[in-house]
């Protein structure tokens, strides 16, 4: 299991990076093709746009993964006891099946824009709700691995192996 979320993990990152080259080329181009030639590329912002989807949605699952998610830690860490451990352990919680909710409310969505295509590139426009509810999955995943390693395993690297920290 380890080895497959690490794997996952390898490609969100590939994926994350190619998006944010393939943006900055493609707009760029499209600036010096508009001040220079004057003329543009219909499908650039279609292409930014699903670019962006993916860098924003597949980078927030990444930093779940990594649990690198900005949170303010002050006040739990002064309760005594196990009580940090037990807030924690609720917020991953909470985060997780706010993650599964919205996969279950994004579904429709993706079913209503399976066919429909985006008018300059005719790519389906549900690929973006594609990438969003895959987002919200891997996020799901992370953070029921945390749980589960707050009081199973190593809940310092969060269920996550060292290297991946």
């Amino acid at each position: 299991m380890q080895k497959l979320l690490s794997r996952i993990q390898l490609a969100v990152k590939l994926i994350c990076s190619i998006s944010i080259a393939l943006m900055a080329a493609v707009v760029f181009i499209q600036v010096v093709n508009r001040n220079v030639f004057d003329s543009s590329f219909k499908w650039v912002e279609e292409l930014s746009t699903m670019c962006m989807v993916c860098i924003t949605f597949l980078g927030a699952a990444l930093a779940t993964s990594l649990n690198a998610h900005t949170r303010i830690e002050l006040f739990v860490n002064l309760l005594p006891g196990q009580l940090p451990k037990i807030v924690f352990a609720l917020g991953d919680l909470i985060c997780a099946l706010f993650c599964v909710s919205l996969i279950f409310y994004c579904w429709p969505l993706i079913m209503q824009n399976l066919h429909t295509m985006s008018p300059a590139m005719k790519l389906p426009l549900a690929i973006n709700y594609i990438v969003f509810a895959f987002s919200m999955l891997l996020s799901a995943v992370y953070l029921v691995l945390r749980l589960v390693s707050r009081f199973h395993g190593d809940a310092s690297n969060n269920g996550l192996k060292k290297e991946d920290k």
